[in-house]
């Protein structure tokens, strides 16, 4: 399972990365009140929260491909990548579709499918209330 968590993660950093270029893009070109929506806080601070949140998923990811290369256990932090990855990638498609406003719904984004993929990020492999168990237990609760 340590193997399985790990590698599926990689691929959502991937996709993670993906939707935050692509706000940014869309950010950067469409514009409301005569300027581009990424000046207005709001879209900016989303767009500064996923970049904060790929790098420390793509940290995360590193270290735990590391330590199962490395050492013999890596259950801990398969379990802690898969939570925070996948979590994170709910977050980041969820506030992509609200950056995109109502071109988020539109199949022809593909903004929309993003977000029911990421959805299920956080149920197969262990869903993320089971991944806190066997967190919870390896901090001896």
């Amino acid at each position: 399972m340590d193997w399985e968590r790990i590698l599926l993660v990689a691929s959502h950093v991937g996709v993670i990365e993906r939707l935050m270029e692509t706000s940014l893009a869309y950010a950067r070109t469409r514009s409301q009140f005569g300027q581009p929506i990424g000046k207005f806080q709001a879209v900016a601070h989303k767009i500064a929260d996923m970049k904060t949140q790929l790098e420390a998923a793509r940290l995360l990811t590193y270290r735990s491909a590391w330590r199962l290369e490395n050492s013999r256990s890596a259950s801990l932090d398969a379990s802690i990548t898969k939570l925070f990855v996948s979590e994170t990638l709910v977050k980041t498609a969820l506030d992509t579709v609200q950056i995109h406003g109502g071109y988020g719904f539109i199949a022809e984004f593909e903004v929309e499918r993003a977000l029911r993929d990421a959805v299920g990020s956080t149920i197969y492999s262990g869903t993320s209330e089971m991944q806190r168990n066997i967190i919870a237990r390896w901090l001896g609760l």
